[in-house]
């Protein structure tokens, strides 16, 4: 009883005239063959073939040199790839590199493991890594 009160009103009388003028301009207007063969959005068109792009190496620590005097004294060779940062910005993400590194070599491996399980909360991380 409510739905047939509805499909009588106006508003669904307009709502529906103007669908049905959308699917019918849709179905006569078709788009232009040419723009398909132009290319959208700076793609190639179809049938040419695509080289690869060029590859992106990040900034990331190469080497170490471990003295053999001081063994706790250590120098790291950071390569910056094609990153293109300046040298303050190369100091700085060299550092944080660093320090994940020795973040690494502090903690016990048995402790170097994380839990996704959804039912064991509890686990997730362990009390020394977090």
């Amino acid at each position: 009883m409510f739905f047939s009160s509805i499909r009588q009103s106006l508003y669904s009388r307009l709502i529906s005239l103007c669908l049905m003028v959308a699917f019918v301009t849709t179905m006569v207007m078709t788009p232009k063959a040419s723009y398909a063969q132009e290319g959208v959005m700076g793609l190639p068109q179809p049938g040419i073939m695509v080289d690869l792009s060029s590859s992106y190496v990040p900034l990331m620590i190469t080497g170490l040199s471990v003295h053999p005097d001081n063994p706790l004294l250590m120098d790291f060779i950071v390569s910056t790839g094609n990153s293109g940062l300046q040298a303050d910005e190369v100091k700085k993400e060299s550092d944080r590199l660093i320090k994940y590194f020795l973040a690494c070599l502090t903690i016990p491996e048995n402790n170097q493991w994380v839990n996704l399980s959804p039912y064991e909360k509890q686990r997730i991380v362990p009390e020394d890594l977090g």
